[in-house]
């Protein structure tokens, strides 16, 4: 397993997550060309999820995982009114900011990083997105969808455009805790805004990443660098 270093609390956070650190791990500043930002689940930790996905830890890949307080990004359900998450999930969004921020402070810019979310982690990165639109190297929303109700999902538009950005959306056919409403609405929705969206659903497969989401995570960081 790869061992992060336990960074300094998140610059601009606010809300619940301003005292939370952003682990690091992967390539040295000098020796990035792209990096991997990654939002655990919830009730695991940023070093969780940095080990999770060493299948796709390659060289002069930096890897950059905030951590949430008490191991939630916010406390109510996904498919919750996002009202009801805040400020919890502005709070959450910060911390992918945050994460993008430092990318940034060692010459990797939005297009050579590729953001990803397990589970809450998951609709964690698609909320930043949505609010951020931009070209990304790539987003890999693993077991989730964006947060809200799928009526605030469909009504709503991402203000910008992705400029192709690829989006795999990841979920196994027995996962109780994926919405395939959400998801739907959750493609539709990053469509209209000029993303290449990729929804793969997993037979006979539950809560968690399979080898073929690893290998698509690989492949998006292979592209950019």
């Amino acid at each position: 397993m790869t061992r992060a270093e336990s960074g300094r609390p998140m610059d601009a956070v606010s809300g619940p997550h301003a005292s939370q650190p952003l682990l690091t791990a992967g390539a040295p500043a000098l020796a990035a060309d792209a990096a991997l930002v990654l939002c655990h689940g919830r009730g695991a930790t940023a070093q969780g999820i940095v080990n999770l996905m060493e299948p796709v830890h390659r060289h002069g890949v930096a890897i950059l995982a905030p951590q949430a307080e008490r191991s939630r990004w916010y406390p109510r359900p996904s498919t919750a009114p996002r009202a009801d998450n805040e400020p919890w999930l502005s709070s959450s969004v910060d911390c992918v900011a945050a994460a993008l921020e430092r990318a940034r402070a060692i010459d990797v810019p939005p297009e050579r990083t590729v953001i990803a979310g397990f589970s809450q982690g998951a609709c964690v990165a698609a909320a930043f997105v949505r609010r951020n639109p931009a070209r990304y190297g790539g987003l890999a929303v693993l077991s989730g969808s964006l947060p809200g109700t799928t009526e605030e999902i469909d009504s709503s538009d991402i203000d910008g455009s992705l400029e192709e950005t690829p989006i795999l959306l990841g979920y196994g056919e027995d996962d109780p805790h994926v919405d395939r409403d959400q998801v739907a609405t959750t493609v539709r929705l990053f469509e209209r805004a000029d993303a290449a969206v990729d929804e793969r659903c997993y037979p006979e497969t539950g809560h968690e990443v399979t080898d073929d989401e690893f290998a698509a995570i690989d492949a998006m960081l292979a592209a950019v660098r």
